[in-house]
């Protein structure tokens, strides 16, 4: 006879929920340290971060997405669009996501391949201005 645990089964980790909290933390964090006259963005590294631009000298589409994320913790919205424009729909969409508010349209086929057509398009800009 098999005997059925009466002990509830823990949800499974959702690692896209930890890596949004994570990030959007660092980002008030940012903000918070920014206030008290402490700045991450001067404890991290200008180059070196990404793999991609370490071993052919190019920008990815994400290079500077973590700088732009800290200046946007410190409300430089600026600093923040120049770093890398992508930060602002992609901090809407985690914000969007961890409130459980992503609308059903953005999660569908079409709407995901007209966004990676969307980065695709800006990583072309910006190789072609590094080029230049």
């Amino acid at each position: 006879m098999n005997s059925i645990s009466s002990s509830p089964s823990r949800p499974k980790a959702d690692p896209l929920r930890i890596a949004s909290w994570a990030v959007l933390a660092a980002t008030a964090l940012s903000g918070f340290l920014h206030l008290a006259g402490y700045s991450l963005l001067a404890a991290l590294p200008k180059a070196g971060l990404c793999p991609f631009r370490a071993v052919t000298g190019l920008l990815c589409p994400g290079c500077g997405i973590t700088h732009a994320f800290l200046s946007l913790g410190r409300l430089d919205l600026a600093g923040a669009y120049a770093q890398n424009p992508l930060v602002f729909p992609l901090a809407a969409l985690m914000a969007l996501y961890l409130a459980g508010r992503v609308p059903r349209a953005v999660r569908s086929g079409k709407v995901v391949n007209l966004a990676l057509l969307g980065v695709l398009a800006f990583w072309g800009g910006r190789l072609l201005h590094h080029i230049h």
